[in-house]
């Protein structure tokens, strides 16, 4: 019998590293025939940064591209969506923007980009009771992911897989399909992720308890139940709350 739901986001969570965005803004370059691959430039250097405009300017001059582009980006969720932004800024088409994205996780799928798993994550998640229903949700789609889990040494580890999760907008509909198989109550559900927008603030208004992997900054008006820039650091929170 389940008597909890943890749902796990995937990129900047499980899966980390930045050369996923990297070669997504690559690919956008290519799309938008940048000879000086701003969009990767721009992205690295924000990434290198952690979101945060000082640092990531330091050293450029006005008269740099990249550091116009860093202050459109400022602000941004995620590289991914400061990727688009430049792109956008472009001329770069929402289809041609879709065929950077589903280059970028041909990449992934190849072998071709290199990730990596929080420490010791598999054997956290092994720490779990039974009891608790683990789920992987991403907007990913599954060609890639599934590459990766593997990669990750992490097929094993989850209860079940979501992907193409259209998130922020398609959450709640997968957390309530999920609570009423699980036959669980909101509150007894806990989302984890790194995008407060996307990962968290929807089932937040469910009832729903929410971790926040903070590494770039946050709204605001972000109010998860816990967070901490890495991971790592709520293993034992994680643990307490599946067991109170």
């Amino acid at each position: 019998m389940t008597s909890r739901v943890l749902l796990f986001d995937f990129d900047g969570t499980v899966s980390l590293g930045d050369e996923p965005v990297i070669a997504y803004a690559r690919h956008l370059d290519e799309e938008a025939g940048s000879s000086t691959a701003l969009i990767t430039r721009t992205v690295s250097r924000w990434l290198a940064a952690d979101g945060r405009l000082p640092e990531a300017i330091d050293g450029l001059t006005d008269a740099d591209p990249a550091f116009l582009g860093l202050h459109v980006i400022d602000g941004a969720i995620d590289g991914y969506y400061a990727a688009q932004q430049l792109a956008r800024l472009l001329g770069v088409t929402p289809e041609h923007i879709d065929a950077a994205y589903r280059a970028s996780r041909a990449d992934l799928a190849d072998g071709l980009i290199s990730t990596h798993a929080p420490e010791g994550f598999a054997s956290f998640l092994a720490a779990f009771p039974a009891s608790v229903h683990r789920v992987l949700v991403s907007n990913s789609p599954e060609s890639g992911l599934r590459e990766q889990l593997e990669k990750l040494e992490l097929a094993r580890s989850f209860d079940e897989v979501v992907t193409s999760a259209n998130k922020p907008a398609g959450l709640p509909a997968i957390a309530r399909r999920i609570l009423d198989e699980q036959g669980v109550a909101a509150d007894r559900l806990l989302s984890v992720g790194d995008i407060w927008v996307n990962d968290l603030a929807p089932v937040a208004v469910l009832g729903s308890a929410t971790a926040l992997i903070d590494r770039m900054p946050v709204p605001e008006d972000a109010a998860p139940t816990v967070r901490a820039p890495h991971i790592e650091e709520l293993y034992p929170w994680f643990l307490e709350w599946a067991r109170s």
